[in-house]
């Protein structure tokens, strides 16, 4: 048996004959608590004969791809579907406050709840209809009119798509024609007299939708006018009512609480390919192949760009993790925190801006993507990155 009188970890920096008898280059399957103390790891248990890849652990259930299905294991033992043909490639996962997963492999995207799923944007309509007279009490002038798709499901509601302006003679509108979408309905959006604003008319659960007025009856604004489709990305995180997706080196954020939407205005350049998306209470960690910036504020519109100076981050290194259960010399951190690989080395990162290199001088990695993970075993940190 291998004893220390003293540990003090891992250095593969320093050459090996300058490592002294508290030191290793390397350790394998072995927990190393808090006072440097080494046990064995535990064992496992084979639970399954299928592959299982791309595995995230949500409350309450285990999201894994297996033949190119995404498949959710209830902690009972009960499992669904949420996704017949996601496919092979690495699937990107962000957390929700309400225990829903958001789900993309740069291709697909969607939003689970651990029993199924729904797209994770609703796409506008693809045509406006044709537009036809009809009898009703609206005042004679222009009118406007715009269509949106809603999800049956959970109400969620496209971009709204205009039409060209029409004259209304005889006091109401029929359109023809209208989009039709599995599981959807379509919004009918009027303008007030002459073309100003747009208000709910109506639903259609067909093709055809008539109003009949009056303008009296034109009150409830339509929300998704300029709005576009949630972008589709790879990395996705939850900050302050927002949810936030990397597409390739621009990160963009949804409309508050609406993860469906976007606005044309809301994406931030990075100037190279996104690599993590780390929120913490008052800003937002991205890692890109180029370094680890942090985009300090409390609101969208007032992030501030400052560079960590870190050094490229690992593709998938990035995970959130409780500050105090992070050491920070003699003490220990607080507050939000995350951890990543940047510049070779594990780095955290604090509220504020704040960061420290945990492995400096001692263990150093040119692994080039990962699927990264903090837990606690018996009380014991553990940061996991097992390359990919």
């Amino acid at each position: 048996m291998l004893t220390f009188a003293s540990f003090t970890g891992i250095n593969n920096v320093l050459p090996s004959h300058r490592l002294t008898g508290a030191d290793l280059l390397a350790a394998e399957n072995v927990d190393i608590d808090r006072t440097g103390q080494i046990t064995r790891r535990h064992g496992v248990t084979k639970t399954s004969d299928e592959c299982h890849k791309n595995l995230f652990e949500a409350p309450g259930y285990l999201l894994s791809t297996r033949g190119g299905r995404l498949v959710a294991t209830h902690d009972g033992g009960a499992e669904h579907v949420v996704h017949p043909a996601i496919g092979p490639e690495r699937i990107w996962y962000g957390q929700l406050p309400d225990g829903r997963v958001t789900f993309s492999n740069g291709l697909l995207q969607g939003i689970t709840d651990g029993i199924g799923s729904v797209e994770r944007s609703v796409p506008a309509p693809d045509s406006v209809g044709a537009i036809d007279a009809a009898f009703g009490s609206l005042f004679p002038g222009k009118y406007r009119y715009y269509l949106t798709h809603v999800r049956l499901s959970d109400g969620a509601e496209s971009p709204a798509v205009e039409a060209p302006p029409v004259e209304a003679l005889q006091g109401g509108l029929r359109i023809d024609g209208l989009p039709e979408r599995a599981g959807h309905a379509v919004n009918v959006y009027l303008s007030a007299q002459d073309g100003e604003g747009a208000y709910f008319a109506g639903r259609a659960a067909g093709g055809t939708f008539e109003f009949s007025g009056p303008n009296a009856a034109l009150v409830t604004p339509c929300r998704t006018i300029g709005a576009r489709a949630a972008p589709v990305g790879t990395i996705t995180a939850y900050w302050r009512g927002r949810v936030l997706t990397a597409v390739g080196d621009v990160l963009w954020a949804c409309r508050t609480y609406a993860p469906h939407l976007s606005d044309w205005r809301d994406f931030k350049p990075l100037g190279a390919p996104i690599t993590a998306v780390l929120p913490v209470d008052d800003g937002i960690y991205v890692g890109t192949s180029k370094g680890l910036v942090f985009l300090g504020g409390t609101s969208w519109d007032g992030l501030v760009f400052r560079d960590t100076r870190r050094g490229p981050v690992v593709s998938g290194s990035g995970v959130a993790a409780p500050g105090d259960q992070i050491g920070m010399g003699d003490g220990k951190g607080s507050g939000d925190a995350v951890l990543c690989i940047a510049g070779g080395h594990v780095v955290a990162g604090f509220s504020g801006g704040q960061t420290v290199v945990l492995t400096d001088d001692r263990y150093r990695t040119d692994v080039k993507e990962v699927c990264a993970t903090f837990r606690v075993v018996d009380e014991i940190p553990q940061y996991v990155a097992v390359p990919q």
